[in-house]
Protein backbone atom coordinates (compact mmCIF):
# COMPACT_ATOMS: atom_id res chain seq x y z
CA UNK A 1 0.00 0.00 0.00
CA UNK A 2 1.28 3.40 -0.93
CA UNK A 3 0.73 6.36 1.01
CA UNK A 4 0.55 10.08 -0.68
CA UNK A 5 3.00 12.26 0.64
CA UNK A 6 3.74 15.85 0.16
CA UNK A 7 6.67 14.99 -2.37
CA UNK A 8 4.29 13.33 -4.66
CA UNK A 9 2.71 16.78 -5.09
CA UNK A 10 6.69 18.78 -5.58
CA UNK A 11 7.55 15.99 -7.85
CA UNK A 12 4.27 16.49 -10.62
CA UNK A 13 5.00 20.51 -10.34
CA UNK A 14 8.74 19.66 -10.89
CA UNK A 15 7.90 17.78 -13.65
CA UNK A 16 4.98 20.76 -15.30
CA UNK A 17 7.46 22.87 -15.38
CA UNK A 18 8.69 22.93 -18.65
CA UNK A 19 12.73 25.02 -17.49
CA UNK A 20 12.95 21.89 -14.59
CA UNK A 21 17.00 21.62 -13.56
CA UNK A 22 17.87 18.16 -11.91
CA UNK A 23 16.26 17.56 -8.88
CA UNK A 24 17.74 16.93 -5.25
CA UNK A 25 15.94 15.01 -2.99
CA UNK A 26 17.38 14.84 0.62
CA UNK A 27 16.01 13.82 4.08
CA UNK A 28 16.16 11.71 6.66
CA UNK A 29 17.07 7.69 5.92
CA UNK A 30 13.94 5.38 5.72
CA UNK A 31 11.07 7.40 5.00
CA UNK A 32 10.32 6.66 1.70
CA UNK A 33 12.26 9.06 -0.76
CA UNK A 34 13.11 6.38 -2.95
CA UNK A 35 9.67 4.37 -3.18
CA UNK A 36 8.05 7.79 -3.73
CA UNK A 37 10.56 8.58 -6.75
CA UNK A 38 10.39 5.54 -8.33
CA UNK A 39 6.25 5.47 -8.47
CA UNK A 40 6.26 9.03 -9.68
CA UNK A 41 8.83 7.83 -12.55
CA UNK A 42 6.82 4.83 -12.97
CA UNK A 43 3.79 6.58 -13.51
CA UNK A 44 5.22 9.50 -15.49
CA UNK A 45 7.88 8.40 -17.99
CA UNK A 46 8.27 5.00 -19.95
CA UNK A 47 12.02 5.04 -19.50
CA UNK A 48 13.15 4.78 -16.12
CA UNK A 49 17.18 4.62 -15.92
CA UNK A 50 17.76 4.05 -11.79
CA UNK A 51 21.48 3.98 -10.94
CA UNK A 52 22.62 3.20 -7.31
CA UNK A 53 25.92 3.83 -6.85
CA UNK A 54 26.17 1.35 -3.66
CA UNK A 55 25.09 -1.46 -5.50
CA UNK A 56 26.30 -0.89 -8.87
CA UNK A 57 30.25 0.58 -8.22
CA UNK A 58 30.68 0.52 -12.15
CA UNK A 59 28.76 3.27 -12.75
CA UNK A 60 31.01 5.72 -10.03
CA UNK A 61 33.16 7.76 -12.57
CA UNK A 62 30.13 8.67 -14.50
CA UNK A 63 30.43 12.10 -12.79
CA UNK A 64 33.93 12.60 -13.74
CA UNK A 65 33.81 14.89 -16.93
CA UNK A 66 31.50 17.04 -15.39
CA UNK A 67 27.74 17.57 -14.40
CA UNK A 68 26.16 18.41 -18.07
CA UNK A 69 23.46 16.03 -19.45
CA UNK A 70 25.65 14.95 -22.13
CA UNK A 71 28.64 13.85 -20.69
CA UNK A 72 26.63 12.07 -17.96
CA UNK A 73 24.71 10.02 -20.95
CA UNK A 74 27.44 9.07 -22.63
CA UNK A 75 29.06 7.84 -19.29
CA UNK A 76 26.40 6.25 -18.95
CA UNK A 77 26.39 4.37 -22.24
CA UNK A 78 29.92 3.76 -22.24
CA UNK A 79 29.39 1.73 -18.95
CA UNK A 80 26.34 0.11 -20.17
CA UNK A 81 25.67 -0.08 -24.03
CA UNK A 82 21.95 -1.45 -23.43
CA UNK A 83 20.48 1.94 -21.75
CA UNK A 84 18.32 3.65 -24.40
CA UNK A 85 17.91 7.26 -23.87
CA UNK A 86 14.51 8.60 -25.21
CA UNK A 87 14.43 12.52 -24.99
CA UNK A 88 11.45 13.69 -22.71
CA UNK A 89 10.24 10.04 -21.84
CA UNK A 90 13.38 9.16 -19.82
CA UNK A 91 14.51 9.96 -16.44
CA UNK A 92 17.67 8.98 -14.58
CA UNK A 93 17.42 8.27 -11.00
CA UNK A 94 20.80 8.30 -9.02
CA UNK A 95 20.95 6.75 -5.41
Amino acid sequence: MYLKRKIDYFLKQWKEDKEHKPLIVKGARQVGKTESILRFAKNNYSNIIYINFVLEKKYTKILDDGYDVDSIIKNITLVNSNIVFKEQETIIIFD
